[in-house]
């Protein structure tokens, strides 16, 4: 009788230790695996030029020897959402642009630049804009630290010993009142079209291509 109790109190020890290691992994803290790092979202380029490829203009833009646009000031940064001010670019952030090579501040100014080019680049081929305007237009060197952002555009200015340019550019009535005679300058100067344009003409192209049935190559 005393081995039958000895082994009915093994079975409900037994029994009772069994539950209580079920009932601590039941409530114990969940683990988790580590989270991967989210992957960067990718650039989504407007569908236009093709960026490798040099314009036709190139020869005309303000650039140094090895193509850099601007001195190396970085384009997006002008705009306000960007910061507002002219900023030197790095030397380590860059990217090439139809022949025209642009450094950047950081690299969400890059991606931006990346995303919408025509936006960001400078009017006139990076030259002053006051001096495009003015009589039958000029490529005068502008002073990167002058400029202004009208109607989404950047316009950069000479600041030197004659004056500055920027200051007779918003008396004379700013763009895009005087926008229109630079732009007809730079087109006779350079045969680039305004980008108004140039817009047409690829919405043509795109629409001769859907009538045969595709789409034009750029």
């Amino acid at each position: 009788m005393q081995r039958i109790h000895h082994i009915l109190r093994t079975g409900i020890a037994a029994a009772a230790t069994t539950l209580v290691l079920a009932s601590a992994t039941a409530f114990a803290a969940p683990t988790t695996a580590p989270l991967e790092p989210a992957e960067p979202a990718p650039i989504v380029q407007k569908k236009g030029k093709d960026a490798s490829k040099p314009r036709p203009a190139l020869k005309h833009y303000d650039v140094d020897k090895k193509g850099l646009a601007i001195n190396g000031y970085d384009p997006v940064a002008y705009f306000s959402e960007y910061g507002g001010k002219p900023t030197k670019g790095s030397k380590k952030i860059k990217t090439s642009y139809r022949g025209v090579t642009y450094r950047f501040a950081s690299e969400a100014n890059k991606k931006a630049f990346l995303a919408d080019p025509e936006r960001f680049e400078p009017a006139y081929g990076g030259w002053c804009a006051w001096a495009m305007y003015d009589g039958k237009g000029s490529k005068t060197e502008p002073n990167p630290k002058s400029f202004t952002i009208e109607d989404g555009r950047l316009y950069l200015f000479y600041d030197g010993f004659f004056g500055d340019t920027r200051k007779s550019w918003k008396k004379k009535g700013s763009a895009p009142k005087l926008a229109a005679q630079a732009t007809k300058n730079w087109t006779r100067i350079s045969g680039e079209k305004p980008a108004a344009a140039q817009k047409k003409d690829d919405k043509k192209k795109d629409k001769k291509g859907d009538e045969k049935g595709g789409t034009s190559a750029r």
